[in-house]
């Protein structure tokens, strides 16, 4: 079966010359370097350079109610349909925006109200001829949360309606009407009580719920006129953001199961998904308060566990007659449960999954299947873990400042390419603003939020502000030049700054550093921390070079890259001075220390702090403790492993442990928060290494260059037979595929896009052997020739389409 696997080289060649151009001939103009219909405005007092002509409004109540929505209306009529609708659409916190009785969005990306998000859309295709209707569900919180700043109520709306002739402004006004939804309770409690993770909890009463509300026939003469805060800027609300992203991917789904659990009705979805339940009802009287609830794992009798680290169950109590709802709440679940009632027909339940509507261009497969099921588990899990911004859907809704994202960023470069630039942006502006806070360039690693501030809680992780300045960097790895980000250099700078103060006179490390160290997760693969700890020197080691970098680059900041550069120097001859073990071959967790950890050998490495002198020792060290990180942080291990001769070590170690937690119970059809954690989400998009892993090692496409404009097509064979995949990147799709044929045979077919060029290593060393599109390479001056040290045969290529082929 295996030779019928690939042509001969002319039929190959010229199959290859016309692959169908989605994968192998795009190109990507400049307008789509966002991914499509995303971008991120400077914050500035204007709406895309006009000045905005809409109020922000509330009711005539108080202006910060605690666990309040409002409903906001507006009816108008059209008597023809405008060529284009451009609509600003913000609300504190959130507002369900309906047009016509159907849900538009969700509505903004949350913000820090100083510099408060305008989502920006064009509704024209969800308006009519004659009478339209836009609505809104606003929420307030009234209090700070664990991913939620406390500001005020409010409600924000301004569309212009463009005709050949004229245009006409819809204005959110003291002419819209609003009223307090009491259908929900006020008095709730919170999910969390602790952290305040996500917010309330739900109780929804049906008979004070106004019928038909959304359409331009209701009669809202008792509602008041809405109460005008005032055109923005406009305390709380002193800066303006303008966002423009993609509607949510919407999709409604079914349950595959079924069963009762005492007096409960499960619902079991099959995989996790993000997003709400619903249910249709026929209640035989009204005034019967049920309880319905999500979950990710079940109990020993079969019901949802609503209540793990957050409470996830909502009180729901029927009118009369035939009803529907869902929670204002999404959230990452897999089961659904509602009380059994004798007088309360279920007539239907499913689910609607709303994840970030990414492009779905990049892709990956090989010869083994267990790997494809690696790559498609994190893609899923990255899509349930995206709604409009990174989030845990589960438990927190929030994903931590370049600890959790930086994660995300790299695995979302590799499942969705360009598309999911808008969410890396969005965190790392988030931990910018985050910097108006304190005096000393700290830099908060859950933003925006003013609540669970302690010192020793999570809001200020001096590991994650490294990564911050190391994500940056490999922001524009990824996506390019982006003056949006490039602005934050005097952020950076600051942050920067911050670590001088924790340099130790003796050794010139950093000692001593507040608040809670994370590394890998502490409480599971923990590392010895003492005053001096290896993971954050070489953490600072990384972040200061590539500091360095952006200061030489787009800070035009000479003399403060050279600084850092000396100041890395000092701290690279620190670590192997004071924190090297010659007796063990290896790095100390900390100095003074007696561990000796395999995270320590993996930073050291990840940072190019050890000479070759030393790889072998560490390697040894790595292999021989096997599964002794977290499964985020095995996305490190394996990388160091890959890149340093030890590929089928990390194979088998993917297979093993990957595959061992889609065989638990619990597992959902996404990768858990940890290996297996009783407590943790079974949806963590940070343990998705294998579907970065798989296109960056086993395909072998890793940027170089900023952008793409340059990278390294290196494929790692290990026991495979071939493998292929496509990276969507701002410069167009790179493609690849690779095949082993009989003992020694290799090909590799190669789409590099205009404006990049590639590096190219071919497993061989006999170059007499190296043909490019079916003729042999006659000189080693033609493509650049060369051996690597490790005796690949390289090449360097510009763009174009390519067929390699060599004997091994």
């Amino acid at each position: 079966m295996r030779k019928n696997l690939y042509l001969p080289l002319n039929i190959t060649l010229a199959v290859l010359l016309c692959f169908n151009i989605a994968a192998f001939g795009q190109t990507a103009s400049s307008k789509y370097r966002w991914g499509k219909s995303a971008y991120i405005s400077v914050t500035t007092k204007t709406l895309d350079g006009v000045k905005p002509l809409a109020q922000w409004i509330w009711d005539s109540g108080e202006p910060n109610p605690r666990n309040y929505y409002l409903l906001a209306r507006k009816a108008f009529k059209l008597d023809r349909l405008p060529t284009s609708a451009i609509a600003y659409i913000s609300a504190f916190a959130y507002a369900d925006v309906y047009i016509n009785g159907k849900l538009f969005e969700r509505c903004p990306v949350n913000s820090d109200p100083e510099y408060q998000n305008y989502d920006k859309f064009d509704i024209a295709a969800y308006l009519k001829k004659g009478d339209n209707t836009i609505t809104a569900v606003v929420q307030n919180f009234g209090v700070g949360l664990h991913s939620q700043m406390n500001a005020r109520g409010g409600f924000f709306f301004q569309c212009k309606l463009s005709y050949p002739d004229k245009s006409i402004d819809i204005l959110s006004d003291n002419t819209w009407k609003v009223t307090q939804a009491k259908a929900w309770d006020t008095q709730t409690a919170f999910r969390d009580t602790n952290a305040h993770l996500i917010g309330f909890l739900e109780k929804f009463d049906a008979r004070l719920w106004p019928q038909n509300w959304e359409s331009p026939a209701f009669n809202d003469a008792a509602w008041e006129n809405a109460t005008i805060i005032g055109v923005p800027p406009v305390a709380p609300w002193n800066g303006i953001t303008v966002i423009e992203r993609p509607r949510l991917s919407r999709k409604i789904v079914k349950p595959v199961k079924q069963w009762r659990s005492g007096n409960k009705l499960v619902y079991d979805f099959g995989v996790e998904i993000a997003g709400y339940p619903q249910f249709t009802i026929n209640s035989k009287t009204e005034g019967v308060e049920l309880e319905i609830g999500t979950g990710e794992r079940l109990d020993k009798d079969g019901a949802p566990l609503l209540r793990v680290s957050s409470d996830h169950s909502e009180r729901y109590i029927t009118r009369k007659g035939l009803q529907s709802w869902r929670p204002y709440t999404w959230s990452g679940f897999r089961y659904f449960s509602i009380d059994a009632n004798k007088d309360v027909e279920v007539v239907n339940v499913d689910a609607e999954f709303a994840c970030y509507d990414y492009e779905m261009e990049s892709t990956f497969a090989c010869s083994d299947t267990l790997l494809n099921k690696f790559w498609e588990v994190g893609r899923h899990t990255m899509r349930i873990n995206s709604i409009d911004t990174y989030q845990d859907p589960w438990r927190e809704h929030t994903q931590y400042i370049a600890g959790d994202s930086r994660y995300m960023q790299l695995f979302g470069n590799y499942a969705f390419g360009k598309s999911s630039r808008l969410l890396s942006a969005y965190n790392l502006l988030s931990g910018a603003q985050s910097q108006r806070w304190r005096d000393d360039g700290a830099v908060r690693s859950r933003y925006p939020t003013d609540y669970f501030m302690q010192p020793g809680s999570s809001v200020y992780l001096v590991d994650y502000q490294l990564e911050w300045a190391l994500m940056m960097r490999e922001y524009f790895l990824y996506y390019g030049r982006d003056e949006r980000i490039e602005a934050l250099y005097p952020i950076l700078k600051k942050a920067m700054a911050y670590y001088r103060q924790f340099i130790d006179a003796k050794t010139g490390l950093l000692a001593n550093l507040p608040g809670w160290i994370v590394l890998d997760w502490p409480s599971t693969y923990p590392i010895e921390q003492k005053k001096i700890i290896t993971g954050t020197n070489c953490l600072y080691y990384g972040a200061l070079n590539a500091a360095a970098e952006m200061a030489a680059d787009f800070g035009h900041d000479p003399k403060q890259a050279e600084e850092w550069r000396q100041q890395a120097a000092k701290i690279k001859e620190g670590i192997n001075t004071y924190l090297w073990s010659a007796k063990d071959g290896a790095y100390l967790d900390s100095y003074g220390g007696a561990k000796i950890q395999q995270q320590s050998q993996v930073y050291a490495m990840e940072y190019g702090l050890a000479d070759k002198a030393k790889e072998s020792s560490m390697t040894n060290v790595i292999t021989a403790a096997g599964k002794a990180s977290e499964q985020s942080f095995a996305y490190r291990v394996l990388k160091a492993m890959f890149a340093h001769g030890q590929e089928q070590w990390a194979l088998d170690y993917m297979r093993k442990n990957w595959g061992a937690q889609m065989k638990l119970s619990s597992f959902n059809g996404a990768w858990h928060e940890g290996w297996d954690l009783d407590w943790g989400s079974t949806s963590h998009a940070w343990s998705s290494g294998p579907t970065a892993l798989l296109t960056e090692k086993i395909v072998g496409i890793e940027p170089t260059g900023d952008g793409w404009k340059t990278v390294n097509v290196k494929p790692v064979i290990g026991d495979l037979q071939w493998a292929k995949g496509t990276v969507s990147t701002v410069l167009g799709n790179i493609a690849a595929e690779w095949h082993k044929t009989g003992a020694r045979h290799f090909t590799l077919k190669l789409n590099v896009p205009t404006g990049t060029s590639a590096t190219v290593y071919l497993p061989t060393t006999k170059r007499k052997t190296v043909r490019v599109n079916g003729k042999m390479v006659q000189s080693k001056s033609a493509y650049g020739l060369h051996n690597s040290e490790n005796n690949d045969t390289v090449l360097t290529i510009k763009a174009g389409v390519y067929l390699f082929d060599c004997e091994m």
